[in-house]
């Protein structure tokens, strides 16, 4: 077990697919909510109590009425949230990208930050990255990326008067994440330049009044990564937040590449800096500016280091907030029963952007293991289920059980053996990589019978190779490796095909069936996810 000393802690304190996080103080707990574009249900709120360890606890956009994702492209639909506090409710202002070609602001309310969250109010059409500042006076104010800022009505239900860009950055590209806070009479704007990539940084503004005129910071940007070689990089998209004793603390995303300049094969993450005002009213971020890879954080001596271990038995009346299913499940499709979740052998095109029933959770560690114990209730010939490995519809990975094969199971068929039967009936063990809407079977093996009992699947990742590893077992405790050593670089967000990236790989499990054929399902008992540590080779 990992035992914090002296109260320092690693970063990121978000590890995987936590990209634009937002954040909020009610007294003493520690609200959050993160980007997640095409997933469902939408924007995770996560709880802490102690900036550190974070436990989701619901989502904002639970309901198709909310906001319908049915269709969305990749790294479209739901961007950069903002969450705060005000009369007594949680405020989430959420952009919702459709590339037409702006996106909409939709504010969600509600009493309890788990939710359940209202119905969208429709706030402007305008850039992306809106956030909600609560003025003392009680003047709320929308504020937009480019700088921009807008008044609000006190009960949310509209915009007042006309938008006015106060501050447009310092130059830097896509002068987005904007956000206020007030201090000693003044208005602090922080922004978002360069970028959500190497170039990324935070910029700092302040001014007398809301509607300016601003005078940038003397030491911009207050927060960025400028040495390559260093392990946190592209630092940005930073909001503040004080404690309960008086300290402020800036949380911001970033990436680790895996080599200067590289790939980051868990994306975008939540990083926790300290804040430090200067005697002239600035203040001053991390090391002087640069983002620092460990934290101290008083008051937290002894306590555990989150490992985000997880085993899921699929026991409670919902799923767990961990979960979230690449856009909505197709209608029907799943339900939660004594045995565990089971998923309906219904049709969808897996790299199609419809309903799915494929069901994700976040990597946390570059190295990690994952095993669910399925029942496969097969009823027609096609039908498969199992273990997915995922990126976005451009990129991802099947390792299923499966009823039969042959051109009837979706194999393709060999003109060659013309007036052969080509369709074999019975369970087969699959591995089905996809890359750009292309289909390529990397192994295909029968299993015996009593694999319709219950089936383990594994998948490793081993972060000194880089590799996947694949193996399966009949009784959960011996388990046959099928002999596949895949690169994962196929699942790096810097890999797109079709749209940029701004997610990042997820593992999860799937059902999938053939249309106008009896439907079976399949009952996942158990998943588990567990870190698998580096080892020299």
């Amino acid at each position: 077990m990992n035992i914090v000393r002296a109260g320092t802690f690693p970063n990121p304190v978000l590890p995987g697919d936590n990209p634009d996080p937002s954040i909020v103080r009610v007294d003493s707990d520690y609200y959050m909510v993160t980007s997640t574009f095409q997933y469902f249900p939408g924007v995770q709120v996560l709880h802490s109590r102690d900036l550190v360890r974070w436990k989701p606890i619901g989502h904002v956009i639970t309901r198709k009425s909310q906001l319908d994702l049915t269709g969305m492209p990749d790294s479209f639909g739901v961007f950069a949230p903002d969450i705060s506090y005000y009369d007594g409710n949680l405020w989430v202002v959420v952009p919702y990208y459709h590339g037409q070609p702006r996106c909409t602001n939709l504010l969600f309310t509600a009493v309890r930050p788990e939710g359940p969250y209202s119905e969208a109010i429709e706030l402007n059409h305008h850039f992306i990255d809106p956030s909600i500042f609560n003025d003392d006076d009680g003047k709320r104010y929308l504020a937009f990326g480019g700088g921009w800022v807008h008044e609000m009505a006190r009960d949310g239900s509209r915009l007042i008067g006309e938008a006015k860009q106060v501050w447009p950055g310092t130059g830097g590209s896509a002068p987005e994440a904007p956000h206020v806070v007030k201090r000693n009479g003044w208005y602090y704007l922080m922004l978002a330049e360069g970028g959500t990539f190497f170039e990324h940084k935070v910029t700092l503004a302040r001014s007398r009044s809301i509607w300016g005129p601003y005078v940038p910071c003397p030491h911009n940007p207050v927060l960025t990564q400028k040495d390559p070689e260093k392990r946190i990089q592209k630092a940005g998209h930073g909001k503040l937040v004080q404690d309960e004793s008086g300290d402020w603390w800036m949380f911001h995303l970033g990436g680790r590449p895996l080599t200067p300049q590289g790939f980051c094969p868990l994306g975008r993450e939540t990083f926790l800096q300290p804040v430090h005002w200067t005697e002239d009213d600035w203040f001053v971020i991390g090391d002087e500016g640069i983002p620092m890879d460990e934290i101290i954080i008083p008051n937290t001596e002894n306590m555990d280091v989150p490992n985000y271990y997880s085993l899921d038995t699929f026991s409670g009346t919902e799923l767990s907030p961990e979960w979230e299913w690449v856009r909505h499940p197709v209608e029907d499709g799943f339900r939660l029963t004594p045995e565990g979740l089971r998923i309906s052998c219904k049709p969808f095109i897996p790299f199609g952007l419809q309903s799915t029933l494929i069901l994700t959770r976040r990597w946390h560690h570059f190295g990690f293991e994952v095993t669910t114990k399925l029942v496969f209730d097969s009823k027609s010939r096609g039908e498969e289920a199992g273990l997915t490995l995922y990126r976005d519809s451009d990129a991802f990975l099947f390792f299923s059980i499966r009823n039969g094969l042959g051109q009837t199971s979706g194999q393709t068929f060999d003109v060659s053996r013309l007036h052969e039967n080509q369709e074999d009936d019975g369970l087969y063990l699959e591995v089905d990589h996809y890359v750009a809407v292309g289909k390529n079977t990397l192994a295909k093996l029968p299993l015996p019978p009593k694999a319709s009992t219950a089936i383990w699947l594994k998948a490793q990742l081993f972060s000194e190779t880089k590799t996947f590893n694949f193996s399966y077992s009949l009784d959960g405790v011996t388990y046959t490796d099928i002999g596949i050593e895949l690169p994962a670089e196929f699942l790096y967000p810097e890999q797109h095909t079709r749209f940029l990236c701004f997610t990042a790989p997820r593992v999860g499990v799937y059902a999938k069936g053939v249309k106008g054929t009896v439907e079976g399902n399949a009952t996942f008992e158990s998943f588990e996810y567990k870190e698998l540590p580096y080892q020299n080779l």
